[in-house]
């Protein structure tokens, strides 16, 4: 029937972006690492980084005591140690050994209960939260809790109403930077996500896991009231008007 066509439904966003957390965050704890202690050694023999020089500035300070001119020479730090796959640039070593995790693929820290594994000991610990059910981040206008600061903040535009990402081509804002990346699609045309079975691609993932329904016949909404199932949310909520009573949108 033509109302099963998946790709006619209107998704929410939200919806678009039920993320794996730790993955998705994992991604950006290596492209926006915090200072770390250095560890020139290591990284200088298992990744061969480029270190800049420093340049010295003369600055001169008054003794309070003798009042006598010193002067004295403080190094002002332009070292920067760049990776030498793809040029980033960090100003720590430690920075650019966790970085390197990206090229290498190395997860050394493990979850002891699902055996998952992460490049950082810190997303590892967020991880660990899906498991204890543990949600330290809480908002403070509805009380509503979250395993992950980025979650909490990202939950908070709701409340103000900020959408601090712009399209560039129609002006549109989102709340967030990966919805923006998906809402790229509709201007750009990328459907990058493709069905093995019949090879119609799709703009989103989401959209993709629905339409390969249509191949399983998988139908994991079910109506509690008569038990038939369907493949999409958005015709089980349709199909729920028989029983209500309420009548369905029709076209004038």
């Amino acid at each position: 029937m033509a109302f099963l066509k998946e790709e006619s439904e209107d998704i929410k966003i939200e919806e678009v972006f039920s993320l794996k957390q730790e993955d998705a965050e994992e991604q950006t704890d290596l492209m926006t690492l915090k200072e770390e202690s250095e560890v020139p050694n290591e990284v200088e023999e298992k990744y061969q980084y480029k270190k800049h020089d420093f340049k010295t500035e003369e600055k001169k300070f008054s003794c309070s005591q003798t009042e006598t001119m010193t002067s004295r020479k403080t190094a002002q730090k332009t070292s920067h140690f760049t990776c030498f796959r793809c040029e980033r640039s960090f100003n720590q070593s430690g920075n650019l050994k966790i970085h390197m995790r990206i090229h290498t693929g190395e997860k050394p820290f493990t979850c002891q209960q699902c055996e998952k594994s992460f490049n950082r000991k810190e997303t590892l610990i967020r991880h660990t939260r899906t498991h204890t059910g543990e949600k330290p981040f809480s908002c403070k206008r509805c009380g509503l809790s979250f395993t992950q600061k980025g979650t909490l903040r990202r939950h908070v535009r709701s409340h103000t109403g900020e959408s601090p990402f712009p399209c560039k081509r129609c002006g549109k804002c989102l709340t967030q930077k990966a919805h923006l990346k998906v809402h790229m699609r509709i201007h750009t045309g990328e459907n990058p996500f493709i069905c093995k079975q019949c090879g119609k691609s799709f703009n989103r993932n989401e959209t993709l896991n629905r339409h390969m329904r249509v191949h399983t016949r998988e139908n994991p909404f079910i109506c509690q009231q008569c038990g038939k199932g369907f493949n999409q949310r958005g015709h089980l909520n349709r199909h729920m008007k028989i029983h209500t009573g309420e009548k369905p949108y029709t076209r004038s």
